[in-house]
């Protein structure tokens, strides 16, 4: 039986590079990868890219990695899920998060208020949207009051939704309470224990089992043997997100006891700012391997499979890395392995 995996293939690309996209899905299904996420910011949508790869596909799951729940009502969200899932015949999974004022109050032109009530609120409609009730809700942002009722009967009466909370306040008030999946990024391995048991608490306290909520960890994962090169592409996407996406991810590595790291990757930039998702030799410099190690998985194929392997034994139910480069052979050895 193969090991859980999910493979991220990122923001929806152009048609012509859509399709070398679908041959790589294909195959991460055929080896056994169990699921396949998209992105999305202010370019192509993730909706159309995943419409193609239901009709393109017969196993693997397919997900948002994540919606926001600000540029769409619950209900918009919860018809395109549930037509996706028709489409899919079953497959699909909603991921759903907050995003940041940046990019809802500049791009989607909507306040970013009271974003983890919305949250709450999304997924309590959308899931009564699914079940086919009729949908009367007296929540603090969604009032509705006249009873609509999808109109067809969905293919399921639940559609998994995962939250990608990373806040104390984001992981007990909506993840242990309403989601089916905790979607961290950048959590450190030695912490997923204790993100978990908040997450198992606060299910128990809202009624729900301790294990109601898996962890499908997003992990950096870095295949070069190379160790250094390996070590420095692995500092990429943690130094960028710590420096340039806000406020979330460097206040989380805080809280888990990477402050000085933080404090000095921040003090840098300043001077030397990095290219997205890419280190410099001056930030390069003032990240600790400890940071690296506990927030990427990196080396040749062997060392990044046990590192994998590490974070499923410390809770990670299904680990999630970038779809591997290479060509088709390529990409099948390496999700072969991962999953073996």
């Amino acid at each position: 039986m193969a090991r859980r995996l999910a493979v991220s293939i990122g923001f929806t690309p152009d048609p012509e590079q859509a399709k070398e996209v679908i041959k790589r899905v294909k195959i991460a299904e055929e080896v056994g990868v169990e699921a396949c996420f998209t992105a999305e910011t202010w370019g192509r949508d993730q909706f159309s890219l995943l419409t193609r790869l239901a009709v393109e596909t017969s196993k693997i799951k397919l997900g948002t990695g994540i919606a926001p729940v600000f540029g769409r009502s619950p209900a918009m969200l919860a018809m395109t899920s549930a037509t996706l899932d028709e489409l899919s015949g079953g497959r699909f999974i909603l991921g759903l998060g907050t995003s940041g004022s940046r990019v809802i109050e500049h791009w989607h032109g909507e306040p970013f208020s009271k974003p983890l009530t919305r949250l709450r609120e999304y997924v309590e409609i959308i899931n009564m949207i699914v079940r086919g009730e009729r949908v009367l809700y007296d929540g603090e942002i969604f009032k509705l009051e006249r009873g609509f009722k999808l109109l067809f009967e969905p293919v399921r009466n639940h559609i998994p939704i995962s939250v990608a909370g990373i806040s104390p306040k984001s992981m007990r008030d909506v993840v242990g309470t309403v989601a089916d999946a905790w979607e961290p990024v950048y959590w450190p391995k030695s912490k997923f224990v204790d993100g978990k048991q908040l997450i198992a608490n606060a299910a128990v306290a809202a009624g729900r089992p301790a294990d109601a909520v898996e962890c499908w960890a997003s992990i950096t994962t870095v295949i070069d043997p190379n160790v250094e090169r390996a070590k420095k592409a692995a500092a990429g996407p943690v130094t960028w997100y710590i420096t340039n996406m806000g406020d979330f991810y460097h206040q989380m590595l805080t809280r888990n006891g990477f402050g000085e790291d933080v404090e000095r990757i921040r003090k840098a930039a300043e001077t030397h700012k990095p290219l997205p998702f890419q280190t410099n030799d001056e930030l390069m410099a003032v990240t600790s391997d400890a940071l690296i190690d506990e927030t990427a998985v990196y080396g040749d194929l062997e060392t990044v499979a046990m590192g994998i392997e590490e974070r499923r034994q410390l809770g990670v139910d299904m680990p999630c890395i970038s779809m591997p480069a290479g060509t088709p052979n390529e990409i099948e050895r390496i999700l072969g392995t991962l999953v073996a």
